[in-house]
């Protein structure tokens, strides 16, 4: 009986992981995600901007593009998801109502603005925005399953000195919210430290 056991939980065990889904290593940058924003308002037009540098480059626009030149139109790099050590780069959506421009240049607001969850894609940015990322090179950080009102993603938690890698379950329910989160333990432990 103490043999069967930690067997059978084994068992049950890897056909969880059998139910997640993974996105592939080439949808798990950001901007792979971004471009899968549904959001449930509608809007006359509304862009992602990516900015590296002074002038944002539009990588995805919805809505009649004519719209632009029509309304008084301010482009700006200020944004979310900042990185690109030692320079700056972040990312912005820029969304038109009733005749206003709207900006989108923090977390906050961008989970405002995804709203409702409708893909996984916009449950793992969510995810990001609470400081979890996604493995696109090792499965236990890198998953979803959809549940009853939201989904279940497999995350990371990423140090870089010394470089480990925790693998976490995160819930985000259908709102944006996070939910129950529990430590899966670190796959990858090492005494390097990485320097950007």
């Amino acid at each position: 009986m103490k043999k069967i056991l930690p067997l059978l939980l084994l068992i049950l065990t890897s056909c969880n992981d059998l139910n997640y889904k993974y996105l592939n290593s080439n949808k798990t940058d950001i901007e792979s995600l971004l471009k899968n924003i549904n959001p449930n308002k509608n809007y006359d037009y509304w862009e992602i901007n990516y900015c590296h540098g002074i002038t944002p480059k539009t990588i995805l626009y919805k809505g009649n593009k004519k719209l632009k030149e029509k309304y008084n139109y301010k482009t700006d790099c200020n944004g979310f998801l900042g990185g690109c050590h030692p320079s700056y780069c972040a990312y912005n959506i820029i969304y038109l109502q009733n005749g206003k421009w709207n900006y989108v240049i923090n977390e906050t607001d961008l989970a405002t603005f995804i709203n409702k969850i409708d893909n996984p894609q916009e449950a793992f940015i969510i995810a990001r925005i609470n400081d979890y990322e996604i493995d696109s090179n090792n499965q236990k950080g890198n998953g979803y399953i959809k549940t009853k009102n939201g989904y279940n993603l497999k995350l990371m938690k990423y140090k870089s000195c010394p470089e480990s890698k925790e693998s976490f379950i995160v819930s985000i329910d259908s709102t944006g919210k996070l939910g129950k989160t529990e430590s899966q333990g670190f796959y990858l432990k090492t005494k390097d430290c990485i320097v950007y």
